[in-house]
């Protein structure tokens, strides 16, 4: 009986090994296919209402219309956006928690912060690129400059007495307005806020003289007869601002933007992320969901996991320079 049961023992261990690269096969191609088959977390990193979750929630609702997924977008807002997306990089890395990754959290504030949770390049894996956000150069509409020409002329006969007010230290438009000053050789005080309400309050009193402000911002003062949009930071016109010249023209090169995309914690399976990938992109080819987009003053992106690791990474060489030469920490 003994003998017998080894027998059959080891008849069925040899069956199921004989079948084990079937099955294997099987359980690494099922993800993907059924993928997703429960709701999809997508973490934002900053608060309800802005800009960021807009922008997320506009990705989420097509992806739920277009594509029937369950959605459930997250907020955990806080340190700048270091909080939600080191929440990301903890996250069990199966494509169902995913965030929303961007210019500041991932190649701003590594560099800014001394104990950021999350190491920008080991714990995420990008998935695809999704908005850019410019900047626009404005001043009030009776000030002395018509153009960025005019404007960078009066900043090097006054040094030190152009006002440039921004959002807060470290944040996009701040380390563009130090990337102005560098490459035009100009002595400029730089003038921290606490949001753009705060600086659009003082800019429009005359208590600043210039402000980068981001692309929704100036989309809000379009018709503003007291602003003068001098500048957008993209490398050619955009038509959300009809007649304001890229500040290429000027200064040859010179290009800001706020990029986003999506990530998925590191070490998510690849079919996972190609399904991702693929879903996105066609919901970005959406019509309506580019209008509504664009309507906020962004730059629909798209493209494969790469374009998005290269932006990041591009991101980082580029503002790495200066906020070395700014000698910015912020605690």
């Amino acid at each position: 009986m003994t003998v017998l049961y080894k027998l059959v023992s080891t008849l069925l261990v040899a069956a199921a090994s004989a079948l084990l690269p079937l099955n294997v096969y099987s359980a690494q191609e099922a993800p993907a296919a059924e993928f997703p088959n429960k709701p999809v977390r997508l973490i934002v990193s900053y608060p309800p209402g802005g800009g960021a979750d807009t922008m997320a929630r506009l990705l989420a609702n097509a992806l739920t219309e277009d594509l029937g997924w369950n959605m459930v977008v997250e907020n955990r807002p806080g340190a700048g956006g270091t909080i939600g997306i080191g929440a990301l990089a903890r996250m069990q890395p199966d494509g169902y928690t995913i965030g929303i990754g961007e210019t500041s959290n991932l190649a701003i504030n590594p560099l800014l912060y001394p104990h950021v949770s999350y190491d920008a390049e080991r714990d995420f894996e990008p998935v695809a690129p999704f908005t850019a956000q410019p900047m626009v150069l404005m001043t009030l509409a009776d000030s002395p400059y018509k153009t960025v020409a005019e404007l960078i002329g009066h900043a090097k006969a006054n040094p030190a007495r152009l006002t440039l007010g921004n959002v807060g230290p470290g944040t996009v438009g701040d380390i563009t307005g130090r990337f102005f000053a560098k490459e035009t050789d100009i002595d400029i005080l730089h003038v921290p806020y606490k949001g753009a309400a705060a600086v659009m309050n003082d800019f429009l009193g005359g208590r600043v003289d210039v402000f980068f402000a981001a692309a929704p911002v100036a989309m809000g003062h379009l018709d503003n007869p007291r602003i003068r949009m001098l500048a957008v930071t993209t490398a050619a016109p955009i038509p959300q601002f009809p007649g304001v010249p890229p500040l290429a023209d000027t200064i040859v090169g010179f290009e800001s933007a706020a990029h986003s995309g999506v990530l998925v914690p590191a070490r998510t399976p690849e079919p996972i992320k190609k399904r991702l990938n693929a879903a996105i992109n066609q919901v970005l080819g959406n019509p309506a969901l580019r209008e509504r987009i664009m309507a906020q003053g962004n730059i629909v992106l798209g493209g494969d996991m790469q374009d998005f690791a290269r932006i990041i990474k591009q991101d980082t060489a580029k503002w790495s320079e200066i906020i070395k030469a700014s000698d910015l920490r912020l605690d």
